[in-house]
């Protein structure tokens, strides 16, 4: 047991050796805490959102620097990588769209690597195969049979997990299919964060996200946004509960978790009720079909809609738009010009 425990110890205190940074510049450990450094620097400008630095933490904390930590950059091979995708997949069932992920960190480390001169070039990467899946919408029809219901509800004393449905649930819907950020950023939304503007030619509200997924920016909404946001605040305001610094959907609730979990469920007793909680593909509707359904509508509706602009207004990129909405959108888009005539 001694001898045991004393070869433990061995291997712990050079493990502890291997990770002075100050000693040991070129191994993966030391690379991964300049990498977050370096994405703090950003943070700090501004020209970066905090998520990164906290989403990339995860991922080096719980898998990928128990695998590398103590490797030597260099040492860093392409069947290293393809082993430790291999070793990830034989413990968990990941998707496709996580195991990219993990690549991308893995790259970035490298690439600080490369930076600091410990490597020329990076080894090649494992490809991961990737299946996309078109997200489920509401075609109009079914998106004024989803207001429809919600209105209906709200006039009937229904309570969702001891928690009245009322008319703010159908602003909600409403108010998502109009406005092109997402359901996380909504829960975090306080009044500070929307401004309203009336053109002469456009009304419509500007919406900056507090804790956007992606870089802090402006979104746009379309005119309809602006009706319900007035209504909103107006009945907020009886409560006392429509400050800059009160929330705009379920301000009553400090927890926003706990404020984003109902709305969940509320939207989900809606679409249960509605008979639309599966779309044709018998693929599951969600919260988030909302904000697909604002983009869908763009696509469809639109009249030539800068797709780039579009990405921008959304937080997102046009990449996410081609692989995820696109795919719904080509042949509807195409008819009126499959139709036409010279």
């Amino acid at each position: 047991d001694a001898i045991d425990f004393a070869k433990h110890l061995y291997d712990s205190v050079r493990i502890n050796q291997r990770l002075d940074i100050n000693v040991h510049t070129d191994t993966f450990h030391a690379c991964a805490q300049r990498l977050l450094k370096t994405q703090d620097a950003l943070i700090n400008r501004g020209e970066r959102s905090a998520r990164i630095n906290i989403e990339d933490r995860k991922k080096l904390d719980k898998d990928i620097l128990p695998y590398f930590a103590t490797m030597g950059v260099g040492a860093i091979t392409t069947a290293k990588l393809e082993d430790y995708i291999n070793d990830l997949t034989s413990e968990r069932k990941l998707s496709p769209s996580t195991l990219s992920k993990h690549l991308v960190v893995i790259r970035k480390v490298l690439n600080e690597a490369r930076k600091q001169g410990f490597i020329n070039a990076l080894p090649l990467f494992p490809t991961i195969r990737r299946k996309d899946n078109p997200r489920p919408y509401f075609t109009d029809v079914e998106y004024k049979k989803l207001r429809e219901t919600a209105k209906e509800l709200a006039e009937q004393d229904i309570k969702v997990r001891y928690v009245p449905l009322t008319e703010e649930i159908r602003d909600f819907i409403i108010f998502h299919v109009n406005v092109f950020v997402r359901p996380s950023d909504l829960k975090l939304l306080k009044h500070k964060h929307v401004r309203v503007v009336k053109e002469t030619k456009a009304k419509y509200l500007l919406i900056t996200p507090p804790s956007s997924k992606t870089v802090m920016r402006e979104s746009a909404s379309m005119e309809v946004a602006v009706t319900v946001y007035e209504r909103l605040k107006a009945r907020h305001e009886k409560d006392g509960l429509a400050s800059d610094d009160d929330y705009v959907f379920f301000p009553q609730y400090r927890n926003r978790e706990y404020a984003l979990q109902t709305i969940r469920r509320q939207i989900e007793f809606v679409l249960e009720k509605a008979g639309l909680k599966y779309d044709r593909l018998d693929k599951p509707r969600t919260i988030y079909s909302l904000r697909h359904t604002a983009l869908m509508f763009r696509f469809i509706k639109g009249d030539k809609v800068d797709i780039f602009m579009l990405a921008r207004n959304a937080l997102t990129s046009v990449d996410q738009l081609e692989r995820f909405y696109l795919s719904h959108a080509e042949s509807r888009m195409k008819i009126e010009n499959l139709q036409s005539m010279a």
